[in-house]
Protein backbone atom coordinates (compact mmCIF):
# COMPACT_ATOMS: atom_id res chain seq x y z
CA UNK A 1 0.00 0.00 0.00
CA UNK A 2 3.13 2.26 0.55
CA UNK A 3 4.99 2.93 -2.69
CA UNK A 4 4.71 5.44 -6.18
CA UNK A 5 1.51 5.89 -7.57
CA UNK A 6 1.09 7.72 -10.85
CA UNK A 7 -1.09 10.57 -10.30
CA UNK A 8 -2.25 10.91 -13.50
CA UNK A 9 -3.34 6.69 -13.63
CA UNK A 10 -5.15 7.48 -9.92
CA UNK A 11 -6.92 10.39 -11.47
CA UNK A 12 -8.17 8.25 -14.57
CA UNK A 13 -9.34 5.82 -12.25
CA UNK A 14 -10.99 8.31 -10.09
CA UNK A 15 -12.72 9.69 -13.05
CA UNK A 16 -14.08 6.21 -14.37
CA UNK A 17 -15.20 5.05 -10.45
CA UNK A 18 -17.42 8.48 -10.66
CA UNK A 19 -18.78 7.59 -13.95
CA UNK A 20 -19.62 4.24 -12.33
CA UNK A 21 -21.65 6.00 -9.91
CA UNK A 22 -23.56 8.28 -12.42
CA UNK A 23 -21.93 11.30 -11.72
CA UNK A 24 -22.73 13.63 -14.76
CA UNK A 25 -19.88 15.17 -16.24
CA UNK A 26 -21.84 17.60 -18.40
CA UNK A 27 -23.09 18.88 -15.03
CA UNK A 28 -19.65 19.27 -13.47
CA UNK A 29 -16.21 18.22 -13.20
CA UNK A 30 -13.03 16.77 -11.19
CA UNK A 31 -10.07 18.95 -9.91
CA UNK A 32 -7.55 18.87 -7.55
CA UNK A 33 -7.09 21.03 -4.03
CA UNK A 34 -5.33 20.41 -0.63
CA UNK A 35 -8.21 19.82 1.07
CA UNK A 36 -11.16 17.44 -1.15
CA UNK A 37 -14.36 19.64 -1.46
CA UNK A 38 -17.99 19.36 -3.32
CA UNK A 39 -19.51 22.63 -4.58
CA UNK A 40 -23.20 23.24 -5.93
CA UNK A 41 -23.77 26.64 -8.07
CA UNK A 42 -26.71 24.81 -9.39
CA UNK A 43 -27.94 20.92 -10.60
CA UNK A 44 -26.44 21.70 -13.90
CA UNK A 45 -23.11 22.53 -12.06
CA UNK A 46 -22.09 20.90 -9.07
CA UNK A 47 -17.95 20.71 -9.35
CA UNK A 48 -15.71 18.31 -6.96
CA UNK A 49 -11.84 18.15 -5.69
CA UNK A 50 -10.12 15.83 -4.27
CA UNK A 51 -6.59 15.17 -3.21
CA UNK A 52 -3.41 12.94 -4.79
CA UNK A 53 -0.90 11.70 -2.62
CA UNK A 54 2.16 10.25 -4.40
CA UNK A 55 2.56 6.84 -2.02
CA UNK A 56 -1.09 6.03 -1.44
CA UNK A 57 -3.49 4.96 -3.98
CA UNK A 58 -6.77 4.93 -1.99
CA UNK A 59 -6.40 8.55 -0.72
CA UNK A 60 -7.50 10.34 -3.69
CA UNK A 61 -9.82 7.58 -4.71
CA UNK A 62 -12.01 7.75 -1.52
CA UNK A 63 -11.68 12.05 -1.40
CA UNK A 64 -13.30 11.38 -4.85
CA UNK A 65 -16.01 9.23 -3.96
CA UNK A 66 -16.87 11.05 -0.67
CA UNK A 67 -17.17 14.17 -2.96
CA UNK A 68 -19.09 12.46 -5.75
CA UNK A 69 -21.94 11.32 -3.23
CA UNK A 70 -22.18 14.94 -2.44
CA UNK A 71 -22.20 15.93 -6.00
CA UNK A 72 -25.03 12.78 -6.69
CA UNK A 73 -27.23 14.68 -4.04
CA UNK A 74 -26.98 18.37 -5.82
CA UNK A 75 -27.17 17.45 -9.43
CA UNK A 76 -30.19 15.01 -8.79
CA UNK A 77 -32.49 17.63 -7.24
CA UNK A 78 -36.14 17.85 -9.17
CA UNK A 79 -35.04 20.30 -11.52
CA UNK A 80 -38.58 21.95 -10.71
CA UNK A 81 -36.98 23.35 -7.60
CA UNK A 82 -33.80 25.35 -9.27
CA UNK A 83 -33.68 28.74 -8.85
CA UNK A 84 -35.60 28.81 -5.34
CA UNK A 85 -33.99 28.04 -2.20
CA UNK A 86 -35.03 24.81 -1.52
CA UNK A 87 -32.61 23.74 -4.47
CA UNK A 88 -30.06 22.17 -2.16
CA UNK A 89 -29.69 19.50 0.43
CA UNK A 90 -31.79 19.17 3.28
CA UNK A 91 -29.09 18.88 5.83
CA UNK A 92 -25.24 18.85 6.05
CA UNK A 93 -26.14 15.61 7.73
CA UNK A 94 -27.98 13.99 5.46
CA UNK A 95 -25.57 15.84 2.79
CA UNK A 96 -22.84 13.78 4.68
CA UNK A 97 -24.99 10.77 4.96
CA UNK A 98 -24.54 10.34 1.14
CA UNK A 99 -20.74 11.05 1.20
CA UNK A 100 -20.17 8.57 3.93
CA UNK A 101 -22.69 6.03 2.64
CA UNK A 102 -20.53 6.28 -0.82
CA UNK A 103 -17.04 6.37 0.53
CA UNK A 104 -17.32 4.15 3.54
CA UNK A 105 -20.53 1.53 3.22
CA UNK A 106 -20.17 0.88 -0.93
CA UNK A 107 -16.51 2.35 -1.52
CA UNK A 108 -14.87 0.35 1.09
CA UNK A 109 -17.02 -2.64 0.74
CA UNK A 110 -16.09 -6.32 -0.22
CA UNK A 111 -18.18 -6.67 -2.92
CA UNK A 112 -17.02 -2.88 -4.69
CA UNK A 113 -13.20 -4.52 -4.64
CA UNK A 114 -14.28 -8.08 -6.04
CA UNK A 115 -15.75 -5.78 -9.11
CA UNK A 116 -12.72 -2.58 -9.45
CA UNK A 117 -9.99 -4.31 -7.99
CA UNK A 118 -8.95 -5.87 -11.77
CA UNK A 119 -9.75 -2.28 -13.02
CA UNK A 120 -7.29 -0.96 -10.31
CA UNK A 121 -4.53 -3.22 -11.05
CA UNK A 122 -4.48 -3.24 -14.08
CA UNK A 123 -3.79 0.46 -14.13
CA UNK A 124 -0.67 0.14 -11.99
CA UNK A 125 1.11 -3.16 -13.16
CA UNK A 126 2.71 -4.91 -11.11
CA UNK A 127 2.44 -2.37 -8.02
CA UNK A 128 -1.09 -4.50 -6.23
CA UNK A 129 0.55 -7.94 -6.33
CA UNK A 130 -2.12 -9.35 -3.93
CA UNK A 131 -5.03 -11.05 -3.39
CA UNK A 132 -8.32 -9.00 -3.03
CA UNK A 133 -9.26 -10.26 0.48
CA UNK A 134 -6.00 -8.69 1.49
CA UNK A 135 -6.41 -5.55 -0.17
CA UNK A 136 -9.67 -5.16 1.18
CA UNK A 137 -8.55 -6.07 4.77
CA UNK A 138 -5.60 -3.41 4.25
CA UNK A 139 -7.76 -0.37 3.28
CA UNK A 140 -10.62 -1.07 6.29
CA UNK A 141 -7.34 -1.52 8.91
CA UNK A 142 -8.10 0.40 11.93
CA UNK A 143 -5.32 2.37 13.55
CA UNK A 144 -4.91 5.40 15.10
CA UNK A 145 -3.79 8.33 12.95
CA UNK A 146 -4.06 12.30 13.28
CA UNK A 147 -5.92 13.18 10.11
CA UNK A 148 -9.51 13.19 10.14
CA UNK A 149 -10.25 12.57 6.37
CA UNK A 150 -7.54 9.44 6.56
CA UNK A 151 -9.43 7.98 9.54
CA UNK A 152 -11.09 4.46 9.00
CA UNK A 153 -14.40 4.17 9.68
CA UNK A 154 -14.26 2.87 14.02
CA UNK A 155 -11.82 5.69 15.08
CA UNK A 156 -13.29 8.51 12.49
CA UNK A 157 -15.97 9.44 14.74
CA UNK A 158 -12.87 10.22 17.64
CA UNK A 159 -12.18 13.12 15.69
CA UNK A 160 -15.31 14.70 15.51
CA UNK A 161 -15.91 13.95 19.19
CA UNK A 162 -12.45 16.39 19.62
CA UNK A 163 -13.54 19.15 17.41
CA UNK A 164 -17.16 19.18 18.87
CA UNK A 165 -15.49 19.49 22.74
CA UNK A 166 -13.19 22.24 21.57
CA UNK A 167 -15.51 24.08 19.85
CA UNK A 168 -17.81 24.32 23.21
CA UNK A 169 -14.78 25.09 24.70
CA UNK A 170 -14.78 28.11 22.57
CA UNK A 171 -17.80 29.07 22.76
CA UNK A 172 -18.86 28.52 26.15
CA UNK A 173 -15.28 28.30 28.52
CA UNK A 174 -13.47 31.41 26.59
CA UNK A 175 -10.80 29.24 24.92
CA UNK A 176 -8.78 31.38 22.61
CA UNK A 177 -7.24 30.75 19.56
CA UNK A 178 -3.40 30.98 20.61
CA UNK A 179 -4.30 27.98 23.06
CA UNK A 180 -6.13 25.86 20.42
CA UNK A 181 -3.08 23.92 19.06
CA UNK A 182 -2.03 23.05 22.75
CA UNK A 183 -5.53 21.54 23.88
CA UNK A 184 -5.65 20.00 20.23
CA UNK A 185 -2.85 18.11 21.07
CA UNK A 186 -3.74 17.17 24.57
CA UNK A 187 -7.50 15.89 23.35
CA UNK A 188 -5.34 13.67 20.61
CA UNK A 189 -3.41 12.32 23.09
CA UNK A 190 -6.25 11.85 25.56
CA UNK A 191 -8.44 10.12 22.71
CA UNK A 192 -6.25 8.39 20.15
CA UNK A 193 -3.03 8.10 21.97
CA UNK A 194 -1.04 9.68 19.26
CA UNK A 195 -0.14 13.78 19.15
CA UNK A 196 1.39 15.50 15.53
CA UNK A 197 4.48 16.97 15.46
CA UNK A 198 3.45 20.14 13.63
CA UNK A 199 -0.23 22.23 13.10
CA UNK A 200 -0.02 21.02 9.82
CA UNK A 201 -1.15 17.70 10.66
CA UNK A 202 -3.17 18.86 13.86
CA UNK A 203 -5.34 21.91 14.55
CA UNK A 204 -5.04 23.68 10.69
CA UNK A 205 -5.57 20.47 8.82
CA UNK A 206 -9.48 21.08 8.24
CA UNK A 207 -10.85 24.38 6.56
CA UNK A 208 -13.86 24.63 8.51
CA UNK A 209 -12.78 26.82 11.29
CA UNK A 210 -10.90 29.32 8.71
CA UNK A 211 -14.16 28.75 6.78
CA UNK A 212 -16.26 29.97 9.68
CA UNK A 213 -18.20 26.59 9.93
CA UNK A 214 -18.01 26.12 13.31
CA UNK A 215 -20.47 23.53 14.31
CA UNK A 216 -20.41 21.75 11.14
CA UNK A 217 -18.37 18.37 11.87
CA UNK A 218 -21.11 16.63 14.02
CA UNK A 219 -22.97 16.84 10.59
CA UNK A 220 -19.93 13.77 9.57
CA UNK A 221 -21.13 11.56 12.62
CA UNK A 222 -24.78 12.35 12.23
CA UNK A 223 -24.25 11.32 8.29
CA UNK A 224 -22.28 8.07 9.42
CA UNK A 225 -25.71 7.00 11.87
CA UNK A 226 -28.01 7.99 8.98
CA UNK A 227 -25.79 5.72 6.16
CA UNK A 228 -26.23 3.00 8.37
CA UNK A 229 -29.99 3.56 8.99
CA UNK A 230 -30.59 4.33 5.26
CA UNK A 231 -28.13 1.29 4.18
CA UNK A 232 -30.08 -1.14 6.51
CA UNK A 233 -33.46 -0.57 4.66
CA UNK A 234 -31.63 -0.43 1.22
CA UNK A 235 -30.27 -3.68 1.69
CA UNK A 236 -34.17 -5.12 2.34
CA UNK A 237 -35.78 -3.32 -0.15
CA UNK A 238 -33.17 -3.15 -3.09
CA UNK A 239 -33.34 -7.13 -4.57
CA UNK A 240 -29.76 -8.31 -4.31
CA UNK A 241 -28.17 -5.06 -3.35
CA UNK A 242 -24.32 -6.64 -2.82
CA UNK A 243 -24.78 -8.64 -5.90
CA UNK A 244 -25.68 -5.58 -7.41
CA UNK A 245 -22.30 -3.89 -6.36
CA UNK A 246 -20.20 -6.69 -7.00
CA UNK A 247 -21.42 -6.67 -10.44
CA UNK A 248 -20.40 -2.51 -11.01
CA UNK A 249 -23.99 -1.80 -11.39
CA UNK A 250 -24.06 1.42 -9.05
CA UNK A 251 -27.45 3.00 -10.75
CA UNK A 252 -29.87 1.41 -9.19
CA UNK A 253 -28.25 2.57 -6.05
CA UNK A 254 -28.28 5.78 -7.60
CA UNK A 255 -31.64 5.90 -8.70
CA UNK A 256 -33.06 4.37 -5.23
CA UNK A 257 -31.45 7.31 -3.62
CA UNK A 258 -32.60 10.12 -5.69
CA UNK A 259 -35.97 9.27 -5.28
CA UNK A 260 -35.94 8.48 -1.55
CA UNK A 261 -33.38 11.63 -0.74
CA UNK A 262 -31.94 13.65 -3.75
CA UNK A 263 -34.94 14.73 -5.48
CA UNK A 264 -36.98 16.78 -2.56
CA UNK A 265 -34.08 19.11 -2.03
CA UNK A 266 -34.92 20.84 0.76
CA UNK A 267 -38.64 20.24 0.28
CA UNK A 268 -38.17 17.73 3.80
CA UNK A 269 -36.68 18.27 6.68
CA UNK A 270 -33.89 15.55 7.86
CA UNK A 271 -36.57 13.78 10.67
CA UNK A 272 -38.83 13.41 7.71
CA UNK A 273 -36.43 12.00 5.22
CA UNK A 274 -34.99 9.75 8.01
CA UNK A 275 -38.74 8.09 8.52
CA UNK A 276 -40.24 7.79 5.08
CA UNK A 277 -37.17 5.93 3.88
CA UNK A 278 -36.65 3.96 7.03
CA UNK A 279 -39.75 3.97 8.85
CA UNK A 280 -37.91 5.07 11.89
CA UNK A 281 -36.20 8.21 13.21
CA UNK A 282 -32.72 8.21 13.65
CA UNK A 283 -31.02 5.22 15.38
CA UNK A 284 -27.43 4.89 16.16
CA UNK A 285 -27.78 1.67 17.19
CA UNK A 286 -27.43 0.59 13.53
CA UNK A 287 -24.29 2.69 12.80
CA UNK A 288 -22.99 0.39 15.93
CA UNK A 289 -24.58 -2.58 14.28
CA UNK A 290 -22.80 -2.10 11.10
CA UNK A 291 -19.07 -1.77 12.35
CA UNK A 292 -19.58 -4.61 14.87
CA UNK A 293 -20.40 -7.29 11.67
CA UNK A 294 -17.70 -5.16 9.20
CA UNK A 295 -14.86 -5.19 11.66
CA UNK A 296 -15.93 -8.67 13.11
CA UNK A 297 -15.29 -10.21 10.50
CA UNK A 298 -12.19 -8.21 9.05
CA UNK A 299 -10.60 -8.78 12.62
CA UNK A 300 -11.81 -12.29 12.57
CA UNK A 301 -12.99 -11.97 15.67
CA UNK A 302 -15.85 -14.87 16.10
Amino acid sequence: MRQSFDKDAQKAFSLFILKEMGYDFSAGRLDESVHPFAIGLSPGDVRITTRYLPDDVTSALFGTIHEGGHALYEQNIDPELAGTPLCTGTSMGIHESQSRFWENVIGRSRPFWERYYGELQRRFPGQLDVPVEDFYRAINVVRPSLIRIEADELTYNLHIIIRYEMEKQIFNEGLKAADLPEAWNAKYREYLGVAPDNDAEGVLQDVHWSGGSFGYFPSYSLGNMYAAQIADTMERELNGMWELVGRGELLPIKEWLTERIYRHGKLLEPSEIIERVTGKPLDPDYLVQYLRRKYSDIYRLG
